[in-house]
């Protein structure tokens, strides 16, 4: 972690309350050290206190003092095409030197997920930088007389100087699932760098630069199927090696599905058989009544027992996370995030994977997150863009299969996934009503706010405005659906993963979210993802005779905290007393439905609901999601009753 405190003027800032600036910093476990320099108070964690106390920024050859967080993936060949002569010992060292070289085209070539700062005293000017993709976070406050930029927001009040509340706004638009305003921080005044983007800040000057745009990425056209394939493979190769790079006892969070697995397979392949690699998979608690809708499987230790026959190499470990639930940790993550999570109910078995991979002594976790934006993709928008494109040979070629898996006629799933999705927002939900008796994923079951505060601060109006309305639906085009995808990651999950990384002192790497692999996987034709009725057609060629058949040919979805019915239910008379106490305090009152979500609570069922939707999300999400807001209020606000 890193971060700047400059008082334009020159005045340096006291030495206790940079130290308790630099201290911000080394929560959960790292030391942090600083230096004053030239007006500028520059902090950032070390390894131990050996070297925070002897800890010194990076000064780079044009004279900018370079704070760096996070790792660079292609070391090589950047060394390679820099002047001879410039040796980088670690990656702050490399950033500075790639920036010296080239200036902002420095980003364009640097491969790999990083935050940085750079401080010009001359000048008097900062830039700020996020990678593509993935990076860690960068918040800043300016008020034109101080610039604060922290890697965590509590690192801005830690002096003191700066009055901390919550966004009203932001914490409104959480509520309804609204991350769109991605530069908006969750504290009054804070903003955030976006990933993809570079800010240079002067005293009274903002210039921004949000030089990615992952929508306009060029396309790729190979000769073969074959040719993808080959490439994808090669890359995703690639993406291992450098995940594993300098590692050497690796763990990874493994489920059933795709994306997790095939990361285990190029790491084992990477790894060799001498070295293992350490596989954590999260399972029902025991207890759990086994309901799952059919479309998903809720226990996913077949799956993973087939790939460790495969692979003599891969040490299973199942996680039940026993006892557990979506509160766990809660604290450790408002503090360290400065966030509300978005889905803290799956936050008890991520917690507990981290323990136990710590427990056991591993270097790096390992996930395959991004899978189904890179590798895996399963062309969503497709259909509907052959439609819009006039390519109907092609789309009734596609559409055939998909009635025929679906048991449904050529003419119903032509309207359902080729017309419905091209419809505007209000015809389609003319639509939906009709067909269904109310708009499936907009029904707002999930949704714990209350509607005269959703009212108020205009949160419905605002996602709509923004592109993010509560329909939840894919945009008719792969690329924007991906684009989008991206952009909302990166808008929420790098303070995520800082704080994992920080709580549990284990780095994370995602080689599906490898930038040459992304860039390579949306540039492709769509018909590489979807060809006759088979989705993630890519994927299902590159590991066809790598990972288990059931695997390869698994339709499914993995169902994750299938068991949150049996966690929450042995919290419901505590739950309830809670939203009782809630309902004393006037402020959370008026900003929760609090009378709905008792009456979700009084109404609980005896088994887990599958086939009622709107009933699912109401008592799995918006219960949850309900509660976690509160308490982030609450924690922030100092009252713990």
């Amino acid at each position: 972690m890193i971060a700047l405190h400059l008082n334009w003027s020159g005045e340096p800032l006291a030495q206790p309350l940079a130290e308790r600036l630099a201290a911000s910093l080394g929560l959960g476990g790292r030391p942090a050290g600083l230096r004053q320099v030239e007006g500028a108070v520059l902090a950032g964690t070390a390894r131990d206190k050996v070297q925070a106390r002897t800890w010194t920024p990076v000064r780079a050859a044009h004279g900018g003092f370079v704070l760096f967080t996070g790792f660079i993936s292609n070391r090589r060949e950047l060394q390679a095409n820099l002047p001879a002569g410039a040796p980088a010992a670690g990656d702050g060292e490399l950033y500075g030197l790639c920036h010296a070289a080239w200036g902002d085209d420095a980003d364009r070539r640097v491969i790999g997920e990083y935050a940085a700062i750079i401080w010009f005293p001359g000048q008097k000017t900062v830039r700020l930088a996020r990678s593509p993709i993935k990076a860690p976070p960068l918040h800043v406050w300016n008020d034109g007389a101080r610039l604060i930029v922290a890697s965590t927001p509590r690192a801005i009040f830690a002096t003191g100087e700066v009055e901390r509340q919550i966004d009203e706004q932001k914490l409104a638009d959480s509520l309804v699932l609204n991350y769109a305003e991605g530069e908006r921080g969750w504290f009054r005044g804070v903003s955030r760098v976006l990933t993809g983007t570079c800010q240079t800040i002067s005293q009274g000057r903002l210039v921004v630069d949000r030089w990615y745009d992952p929508a306009s990425l060029p396309d790729v056209r190979l000769k073969r199927d074959e040719d993808y394939v080959e490439a994808a493979s090669a890359l995703f190769a690639e993406a291992t090696e450098a995940a594993l790079r300098s590692f050497q006892r690796p763990a990874i969070s493994l489920s059933g599905g795709l994306d997790s697995q095939a990361v285990a397979v190029c790491a084992i392949e990477h790894l060799g058989p001498d070295r293992a690699l350490q596989g954590f998979t999260s399972v029902p608690e025991p207890g759990w009544d086994g309901r799952a809708p059919s479309h998903k499987f809720g226990d996913e230790r077949a799956h993973v027992a087939a790939l460790a026959a495969m692979y003599p190499s891969l040490c299973s470990h199942l996680v039940d996370a026993g006892g557990l639930s979506f509160d766990h940790q809660l604290d450790a993550l408002f503090m360290l995030t400065g966030t509300a999570p978005r889905n803290a109910m799956n936050m008890h078995w991520m917690h507990e994977i981290w323990r136990q991979a710590r427990s056991t002594g591993c270097d790096v976790v390992l996930t395959g997150s991004f899978g189904n934006i890179s590798f895996s993709f399963d062309g969503a928008g497709y259909l509907p863009s052959l439609l819009l494109g006039g390519r109907l040979p092609t789309l009734l070629r596609e559409i055939i299969p998909v009635a025929r898996r679906l048991g449904i006629s050529v003419p119903r799933a032509f309207a359902s996934h080729a017309v419905m999705p091209n419809l505007p927002d209000s015809l389609y939900r003319m639509v939906m009503q009709w067909r269904h008796g109310f708009v499936p994923k907009s029904d707002r079951a999930w949704c714990p706010i209350n509607p005269a505060y959703a009212a108020e601060m205009r949160v419905f109006e605002r996602a709509e405005d923004m592109g993010e309305g509560t329909l939840m639906r894919f945009y008719p085009s792969t690329r924007a659906n991906r684009a989008g995808m991206i952009s909302g990651a990166g808008h929420e999950s790098g303070d995520n993963d800082a704080a994992f990384e920080a709580l549990w002192g284990i780095p994370l790497r995602d080689p599906t979210a490898y930038r040459p692999l992304v860039e390579f996987c949306m540039g492709i034709p769509d018909d590489q993802y979807v060809r006759r009725g088979t989705e993630r057609w890519l994927a299902r060629r590159m590991f066809a005779d790598r990972l288990p058949t059931m695997v390869v040919n698994e339709r499914r979805r993995g169902l994750q905290a299938a068991d949150w019915h049996l966690r929450m239910s042995r919290q419901r008379d505590s739950l309830m007393a809670e939203l009782e106490r809630l309902e004393a305090d006037p402020a959370m009152a008026y900003r929760l439905d609090l009378p709905r979500l008792r009456a979700i609570l009084e109404n609980w069922t005896e088994e887990t609901p599958v086939h009622d939707p709107q009933l699912v999300s109401a008592m799995q999400w918006a219960v949850s999601r309900g509660l976690t807001s509160a308490r982030y209020v609450r924690y922030f606000e100092g009252r713990n009753d």
